[in-house]
């Protein structure tokens, strides 16, 4: 279901759309009427079975939901965290539940669990494996994918399974949900300090952002439609199995890309986020349109229409630039850095539109946390495929 760039045209999404909405309004309105409760019974003052009540309430909403209750961050009081937990196309569903809640003194609501201190981090590992953490020493390493890769030594665990849970739990306490979802890579757990680098857990925040820096030195520090001479391309191809149909662009035979670690991140599906690749806020999107059956030669020629096209009208507004382009075993595409999608939006439908593309065209979007939002280059293309 989308929540960001909805069609008001489709009845049935905006009809199941709406019905959500009304279970999230009965949620913060059962909220209301028990808030007080939920206080009391925090200090077992009360009989109210908190885990009940959410699951008789915010799991209504949508099962795969998770939530945590804690201590306020910006002053007394309590908190609420509603999470997608690490389901993260839920986000743009948890963001509206926390756009509609009320104002009440003494709580705060967040869409993510916020970055705890060292201490609240070793507890939830305890909480969580039902063993101390002990002695525990991290490494960070930039990737291929503009992740840091994790590695720890725990030597008080008694397997290298509860090492692993212990360092993961540790990791995302330390860093809070979505700065771990964003920028953390593999995480390894290996016997004994390989080399320098090596860091006390109370130390990862800061080496983890140490890396981030280098990543963002990396990086252009102004949008990519600003440096569009700038851009070197190179070549790639792959070798895709062959299906009946291709969600989204697991058919990619060959193309082009201005930013190829970029691509790479995008088509191997690892956890994208644009911010690994853009310090200047630019969402990285795809335009993906049906070859209806016809040859690669003859694809290839309509994409070659459609690349120029959307490619001036986006960078004369100032909305994007095209930086890949790709042919599938059914589809072809085009990757866009966008400053400004809403804005963008029409100026690629109307381009798309003029270009006679197949009924089945998209603008599709690579980040994980809006992997469920799409849009429909004519007013009856049905979904994605899935």
């Amino acid at each position: 279901m989308r929540w960001l760039y909805p069609d008001p045209d489709d009845r049935e999404e905006n009809a199941a759309r709406s019905a959500v909405v009304s279970r999230i309004e009965r949620w913060w309105d059962a909220f209301i009427d028990n808030a007080d409760e939920i206080k009391r019974a925090f200090t077992d003052d009360s009989d109210l079975d908190i885990p009940d009540f959410m699951r008789g309430t915010i799991e209504q909403i949508d099962q795969r939901l998770g939530w945590e209750f804690g201590p306020a961050i910006d002053g007394d009081g309590d908190r609420l965290v509603i999470t997608p937990e690490h389901n993260l196309a839920l986000r743009p569903l948890a963001d509206a539940i926390i756009a509609r809640a009320p104002e009440i003194e003494g709580w705060e609501f967040h869409h993510s669990r916020p970055a705890e201190p060292p201490n609240v981090a070793r507890a939830a590992v305890e909480a969580e494996t039902e063993n101390e953490l002990g002695r525990c020493h991290v490494h960070t390493k930039i990737d291929e994918m503009n992740r840091v890769a994790l590695k720890f030594v725990l030597p008080d665990a008694f397997d290298r399974e509860l090492a692993a849970l212990q360092g993961t739990i540790a990791a995302e306490a330390l860093l809070g949900e979505e700065m771990f979802a964003r920028w953390t890579g593999r995480i390894e757990v290996v016997e004994d300090k390989d080399g320098p680098g090596w860091v006390e857990l109370d130390d990862l925040w800061g080496e983890l952002f140490k890396r981030v820096a280098e990543i963002d030195a990396g990086l252009r520090d102004t949008p990519l439609v600003l440096n569009v001479d700038r851009l070197q391309w190179g070549l790639w191809r792959l070798s895709p199995p062959h299906k009946d149909e291709y969600p989204r662009q697991q058919d990619l035979i060959m193309g082009s890309s201005a930013l190829e670690s970029m691509s790479a991140c995008a088509q191997l599906g690892q956890g994208f986020d644009s911010r690994r690749y853009s310090r200047a806020g630019e969402t990285f999107c795809f335009l993906k349109f049906d070859g209806e059956g016809r040859k690669i030669a003859a694809r290839m020629e309509e994409r070659k229409v459609v690349e120029p096209a959307v490619n001036e009208a986006l960078v004369s507004g100032g909305l994007g630039v095209v930086v890949g382009t790709g042919t599938g075993k059914k589809y072809s595409y085009l990757d866009l850095a966008l400053t400004d999608v809403p804005g963008a939006i029409p100026v690629i439908v109307n381009q798309m539109r003029a270009a006679k593309v197949a009924n089945r065209s998209w603008l599709l979007f690579h980040d994980a946390h809006l992997a469920d939002e799409w849009v429909g280059v004519y007013g009856d293309t049905p979904p994605p495929p899935r």
